[in-house]
């Protein structure tokens, strides 16, 4: 959709599959901010503040985004000034959340931060319920970068999981065969911060 140093002429909302958000690190690894889905607006921030694109966005999937140029989203925002309420909300959700996911990468073993994401991840598919297996389609590496762990690493704690039922390994994606199980081994801070 665009990559790290593209002008930042638009914002898009994306109404229909699922976007990976990353970045380089200095050694040209690639390093996952976020994968989004459905409902979630994106490339907001550079093209808000008038500068090149600090992030790239891939699709994963068959997608469907709106694109909306920066002059018309401001006019917007001037027009409808709640807007501008719910837009600074959403950037304070994304806020916390990669407040979380620092500390998340900082005090948590790899066991967790895999859970926790599998836990994101299955939330972002419309159909997801806790008593049905679900399909992610993420890769073993795009999963390792976003919880900043080796693929190695990554790999280890998916074949515990699969190996007690959890899900099971496929070509580019993850079946959670049983959602429930993730949730009950979550750390006991990540239940109290969803529970607020």
């Amino acid at each position: 959709i665009f990559v790290l140093g593209d002008a930042a002429n638009n914002i898009y909302f994306l109404r229909e599959g699922r976007v990976k958000i990353t970045t380089l690190r200095e050694d040209g690894h690639e390093l996952v901010h976020k994968i989004i889905g459905p409902g979630e607006i994106f490339g907001d921030v550079s093209t808000i503040l008038g500068i090149p694109r600090t992030t790239s966005a891939q699709v994963l999937e068959a997608s469907l985004q709106c694109e909306v140029r920066r002059q018309d989203f401001e006019s917007l925002l001037i027009g409808y000034p709640e807007m501008s309420l719910q837009l600074l909300k959403c950037v304070g959700r994304r806020l916390k959340k990669a407040e979380a996911q620092l500390l998340n990468v900082v005090c948590n073993d790899v066991s967790t931060r895999v859970r926790e994401a599998l836990i994101d991840l299955v939330t972002l598919e419309p159909s997801a319920r806790s008593d049905q297996p679900v399909r992610i389609g993420i890769t073993q590496q795009d999963l390792a970068n976003l919880i900043g762990a080796s693929r190695q690493q990554t790999w280890q704690v998916l074949k515990e999981l699969e190996d007690s039922s959890v899900l099971r390994l496929t070509y580019r994606s993850i079946l959670v065969t049983a959602p429930h199980k993730l949730r009950n081994q979550q750390s006991p801070e990540r239940h109290m911060d969803q529970q607020l």
